[in-house]
């Protein structure tokens, strides 16, 4: 390497082919998925905390639906999600307090909620996993199956 800026070797691979992840450009490639959570049993005002364990280390979040009527919070990990179990929907969460993004709706049926601009998401976990981690609050007036889907965009595999 001279200080010029050129390099001498006997093979390198400076366009990045070599790496995974990566398309012939150079250019990282990510994927987007639509992942979905079926939380059973939900009664009338009633939460349950549960995690997607298809999800990614850390994602894009484009858009969140809801199959009922539902308050849905995603954390950066578990210990989050414990730590935010008593704030009502009407509070705002504390800066830093591992909360991504919640929607709410008490509009029976169907609702898509879309991330504009998008939601940067991330496993916290003391070991990063795929887990993201949510809570799911019932708003119908009877108790439901709520299906929660993510649309995410990978960031790390």
């Amino acid at each position: 390497v001279s200080a010029a800026g050129s390099v001498t070797a006997n093979s390198f691979y400076g366009d990045g082919s070599n790496l995974e992840g990566v398309a012939s450009s150079g250019i990282g490639l990510s994927t987007r998925a639509t992942i979905s959570k079926l939380v059973s049993g939900v009664g009338i005002g009633l939460t349950i905390n549960s995690a997607f364990t298809d999800g990614r280390k850390s994602w894009m979040l484009q858009k969140v639906g809801i199959s009922s009527a539902a308050w849905v919070v995603l954390y950066t990990d578990q210990a989050a999600m414990t730590a935010d179990s008593s704030r009502p929907y009407t509070t705002d969460p504390t800066p830093g307090s591992g909360v991504i993004a919640e929607v709410r709706s008490t509009t029976a049926g169907v609702s898509t909620f879309i991330m504009s601009p998008g939601v940067m998401g991330w496993n916290n976990d003391s070991t990063p996993s795929d887990n993201i981690w949510f809570k799911v609050t019932n708003n119908e007036t009877s108790s439901s199956n709520i299906t929660v889907s993510l649309t995410i965009v990978q960031l790390e595999a």
